[in-house]
């Protein structure tokens, strides 16, 4: 690759992030296109990523074996990464209702949520709104928790 093409690949990310887009996906590979292990083995790997990224850590004596090698192991990573990238969308998305709900239906101010998650007031603005770079909005799933009857207190 190019330095060319690295500062530009670079310039991109840069402005991604800068508009709040994160999650970049990577691949359009889903779990039942892993072809170099098991079908249990995957779905173990995404029930639980942690035990599949410390055997890699500890990587003893045939330890990928059970994950297809080095060949599971590059198509495990690209469905966990794709996994856990829709996890983090939701956990945000879940995160934004809950703001605009302590914000609106609580009457919470951005200094006391602020404290209560360890954020600045600033931060917790940008968070309940959602990362609005003005961009069109994608349908929210936790929408509905914006409302005070959803939260049975």
């Amino acid at each position: 690759m190019t330095h060319r093409k690295r500062q530009a690949d670079t310039a991109v990310l840069d402005e991604l992030s800068r508009r709040g887009v994160y999650a970049i996906r990577v691949s359009s590979m889903k779990p039942a296109d892993v072809t170099a292990a098991p079908a249990e083995v995957v779905a173990e790997v995404l029930r639980d990523p942690s035990a599949f990224l410390d055997a890699a850590a500890r990587a003893a004596p045939g330890w990928s074996a059970q994950y297809g090698g080095p060949e599971g192991i590059a198509q495990l990573t690209i469905v966990l990464h794709e996994h856990l990238a829709d996890l983090t969308k939701r956990n945000a998305d879940l995160r934004t209702s809950t703001l605009i709900y302590l914000r609106t239906g609580a009457n919470m101010s951005l200094a006391k949520l602020g404290n209560l998650l360890g954020m600045s007031r600033q931060r917790v603005g940008v968070a309940a709104r959602g990362g609005d770079t003005g961009a069109r909005k994608a349908p929210r799933p936790f929408a509905h928790l914006e409302s005070p009857d959803r939260w049975n207190i």
